[in-house]
């Protein structure tokens, strides 16, 4: 793994956001906002029920070998950092909306079986993990602190209820 993220790792660990976080990735996903933001949720630590050995052993054959989740997005989307190959120390987004698996079930990847050679639902970050760092901003649209919540009210139809 690169220097740097060993680096967070060791002084951090899991970290997860309580407002909502975003970024701008070089290469937007389908799922990035119409300015190209995206939403990330935190990092895997190596001590918590999220962590980064579960984390790689849960997308071995989802992810090209040479990425490893590192955190997450909404939706189930990952943040992965290149351990090697030209991909080295650089930041992707994932999408598990495009797997290599599901496409496969369906018939619609011709002459792609190997998850190494398939990058079509995965989009560069940044170059480095301290660019992406970076990049990380609260999102301006979130709540402020001082916004009373207990005057939000939601109505749902009673349709909705049953089962």
């Amino acid at each position: 793994m690169p220097d740097d993220y060993k680096q967070f790792l060791r002084w951090y660990g899991e970290t997860f956001f309580e407002k909502n976080i975003i970024f701008k990735p070089l290469e937007p996903p389908p799922t990035a906002t119409e300015d190209g933001n995206q939403y990330f949720d935190g990092f895997y630590g190596l001590m918590s029920e999220n962590n980064i050995n579960q984390q790689i052993d849960d997308y071995k054959n989802r992810i090209p070998g040479n990425l490893i989740p590192v955190g997450e997005c909404p939706g189930g989307n990952l943040i992965c950092i290149g351990v090697n190959g030209t991909s080295y120390g650089k930041i992707y987004f994932w999408n598990h909306e495009n797997e290599l698996e599901a496409r496969l079930m369906i018939g619609d990847v011709a002459g792609v079986e190997n998850i190494d050679l398939y990058w079509d639902n995965i989009y560069l970050v940044s170059e480095t993990f301290v660019d992406f760092l970076n990049t990380l901003e609260i999102d301006n649209n979130d709540f402020e602190e001082d916004e009373n919540m207990d005057e939000i009210e939601l109505w749902l139809d009673d349709y909705l209820l049953d089962d």
